[in-house]
């Protein structure tokens, strides 16, 4: 396999475009235990919002976790094109990705990774380049970035939250601001770097359907925030990532997250991720095969909340929060142990967003 090259073939990005299009992919032959999981970062630094940060001397445990434990680490474009292309992955497949371009992943991230010679992703709004933000890498920074082992991808213009509408906006008016928006930093990319990929990276890890079918029109394989394990079933309009932040980094909760595998659903319903300001606890159906796992274990966890309830009617499980979803993001965090491994777990993370009133 090769890292995707930054303007693919005309055939490649039709063959993307058809996959993508079909949303799940179920017509993949790949074995069941094919899988990667995808590590997402923002800042590394001490003095940033810990939400969004990973002390450098924490993330330097991670590097030397993965180097200790033997994982593969691959360059995002080869993980992407192997999920595409049904290609198989490495054992202990593992890709970095950081969000945003904070200049921290400069400074703090780039030297550890080059002294082990590992590829990694960053996604930047260019806006933010364009306009010298404080806080965030400069067009030279990412130019020697590329040439020190990194690529580079798309996050949007502005990092706006582009599922919403502006008032009075229509539907049409919408999707036409949304494509511009994401065109044009496409467009600032090419201008600027050697070799960006055709991924996009969601700002905020926010999504719908409309705008995912934005996303794969144009192209683009979409990266969410929602945590989980990659493998043949990956819808490519959504993969999952693993947030990485101060408080959920200990060597533990990576090594939980490290040995997860994708949990094979198919969500029946609803077709909307976007819920009323408001409305009651959203009801997930979702079909789930017998598999190597303990179907019957299943457990979803909801941020704030108990464990959600759920119900059985053959291989479809209805699922839904014991209280209505806070303004924002939230996620239904669905696992299921294995079924002949100890620690194992599988794993199903389902975005909801409740827009602010």
């Amino acid at each position: 396999m090769r890292i995707i090259s930054r303007r693919p073939p005309s055939g490649r990005r039709r063959a993307w475009l058809s996959l993508i299009s079909i949303g799940m992919l179920s017509s993949h032959s790949a074995a069941a235990d094919d899988h990667a999981v995808i590590l997402l970062y923002h800042h590394i630094s001490e003095t940033t919002p810990a939400s969004t940060s990973v002390a450098p001397a924490t993330f330097e445990r991670h590097l030397d976790y993965l180097a200790q434990e033997s994982y593969t680490v691959m360059p995002l474009g080869e993980l992407v094109e192997a999920l595409v292309t049904n290609a198989a992955l490495p054992a202990r497949a593992v890709a970095l990705t950081f969000d945003d371009g904070y200049v921290s992943v400069y400074e703090e991230a780039l030297p550890q990774l080059e002294r082990r010679n590992w590829p990694f992703t960053v996604f930047v709004a260019t806006d933010y380049l364009d306009d010298g933000y404080t806080g965030f890498m400069s067009w030279d920074q990412l130019r020697d970035l590329e040439r020190r082992g990194g690529t580079i991808a798309n996050h949007s213009r502005d990092h706006a939250y582009l599922i919403r509408r502006d008032v009075g906006e229509s539907q049409s008016a919408w999707r036409r601001r949304v494509r511009d928006n994401i065109t044009a930093s496409q467009a600032r990319l090419d201008a600027e770097l050697e070799r960006p990929l055709p991924l996009f990276a969601y700002p905020y890890g926010e999504f719908d359907s409309a705008l995912e079918t934005i996303v794969a029109e144009l192209g683009y394989v979409g990266l969410g925030q929602q945590s989980g394990p990659v493998g043949s079933l990956s819808d490519l309009r959504h993969l999952p990532r693993f947030p990485m932040a101060t408080g959920f980094d200990s060597l533990e909760s990576l090594a939980e997250k490290l040995r997860t595998r994708p949990l094979p659903v198919t969500v029946l319903a609803p077709r909307s991720r976007v819920l009323e300001t408001g409305a009651p606890p959203p009801e997930l159906r979702v079909k789930l095969p017998a598999g190597p796992y303990r179907r019957e274990a299943l457990t979803c966890y909801v941020a704030g909340q108990d464990a959600a309830l759920i119900q059985w009617l053959g291989d479809v499980a209805t699922i839904r929060a014991r209280a209505p979803l806070g303004s924002g993001r939230s996620k239904y965090n669905c696992t299921a142990p294995s079924a002949s491994e100890t620690g194992i777990f599988y794993w199903y993370s389902h975005l909801w967003i409740v827009p602010p009133s």
